[in-house]
């Protein structure tokens, strides 16, 4: 959850809702200050360690396993949760660091839900382990070859959701559905993220003014935004070199340590686009930021879902994304917004002219919330639908 992306934002929107239909309570092995005062705000009793847990990172690690070894240390030894598991009628697990240890715990015939979002980056995919600007290419076979051990013991995770008819999988796309599927021989369902319209409105909020003034972003002029952390996987690098030529600056939310940062803002210089990194930025912020750009742009590489296009349509911003991945559940090229090719230069440039239209734009924005209600991706769509799953004939056999 500390990690704070955008799996631990999509559940801290759902959870409310998700309470409404049930009995809550929510286990978790580290938390931020701000997502505990959230869950307490709404009701929802918290199940987190004295000790909060930190994800081990770097190479040892990866050939060691030892991030998965350390969160099941923590689950054992996280006695509230323990006791949760006894107490509860049914479990839902939401897939992240750390998440997969915790069936290990769970009863055969306790019925067993996971919201599967993506494999781990690296383990089934080789851009996760390309530095930023794309250089790297001999790492992959030899991270691939050092994580045989890490691999084994993440794919035998999931050995229970293929074998035990009181557990079952929704993934969040069916993008998601098929590596689900592709990776892990586990046929699954869907269960979309969503976005709260009450957050992500048409209509700024009280502070949206004063804090993009805050951010000084009007020496970048005319820009576009795209969210997450740098790396190839998000395509950061590559979101500079589609602008090239357009007119238009880069806003990255997200971002990374600063001499990464900086690289990246030379990177733009030289190609003539001029690029801010805002990290830590809280909602209100991102908000006015994607508010008032010329469109919110993506190239991640098979994104599993991505909430910022829907978190674009329900502000009214123009998304223009690749066409590759979770994205194209989303966007109706044309019709919310636009897909573009990976690379292909004058698409791109067309795609931003229209972003640019107030016409279009307008038209977009009326269809992308048109979207959101055709697809239910909302908390309280996201509830209904969970409680129909939990509640089926399969989860209770």
């Amino acid at each position: 959850m500390s990690v704070n992306g955008g799996a631990a934002r999509d559940l801290m929107r759902n959870l409310p809702s998700i309470a409404e239909r049930f009995e809550v309570r929510f286990a978790c092995l580290n938390l931020l200050d701000s997502q505990r005062q959230s869950l307490l705000s709404s009701g929802i009793q918290i199940l987190e360690p004295f000790y909060q847990w930190e994800p081990r990172e770097g190479l040892l690690n990866e050939i060691t396993s030892g991030q998965e070894r350390s969160a099941a240390a923590a689950w054992k030894e996280h006695e509230s949760a323990q006791a949760a598991i006894e107490w509860a009628d049914a479990i839902h697990l939401t897939g992240g660091n750390g998440s997969m240890e915790f069936p290990t715990f769970v009863p055969a015939d306790k019925p067993l839900h996971l919201h599967f979002l993506e494999s781990k980056p690296g383990i089934h995919d080789n851009v996760s382990h390309l530095n930023p600007d794309g250089s790297g290419s001999w790492r992959p076979g030899l991270m691939h070859l050092l994580q045989s051990r890490q691999r084994t013991r993440i794919e035998k995770s999931f050995r229970g959701f293929a074998e035990n008819q009181n557990w079952s999988v929704s993934a969040n796309s069916e993008f998601s559905a098929r590596n689900l599927h592709r990776i892990y021989g586990i046929k699954g369902g869907v269960l979309y993220p969503s976005v709260d319209l009450t957050e992500f409105s048409r209509e700024p909020s009280f502070g949206e003014g004063a804090a993009f003034d805050a951010m000084g972003l009007g020496e970048v002029g005319s820009y576009a935004v795209t969210v997450g952390r740098m790396s190839r996987f998000k395509g950061t690098y590559e979101a500079v070199e589609h602008l090239v030529g357009s007119g238009l600056g880069l806003v990255v939310i997200g971002g990374a340590k600063e001499s990464e940062n900086a690289a990246l803002r030379d990177y733009g210089d030289s190609l003539g686009v001029t690029v801010r990194v805002l990290s830590g930025i809280d909602s209100e912020s991102m908000r006015a930021v994607m508010r008032n750009s010329a469109a919110i742009i993506g190239l991640a590489h098979g994104e599993a879902f991505g909430l910022t296009p829907i978190e674009a349509m329900a502000l009214g911003a123009p998304p223009v994304f690749v066409n590759e991945g979770g994205y194209t559940e989303t966007i109706v090229d044309q019709f919310n917004g636009r897909l573009v090719e990976r690379g292909d230069a004058e698409a791109w440039h067309r795609a931003l002219e229209q972003a640019r239209d107030p016409g279009t734009r307008e038209r977009w924005a009326r269809n992308g919330l048109a979207r959101i209600e055709e697809l239910g991706l909302t908390p309280q769509e996201h509830a209904k639908q969970l409680y129909s799953i939990v509640n089926s004939d399969e989860l209770q056999q």
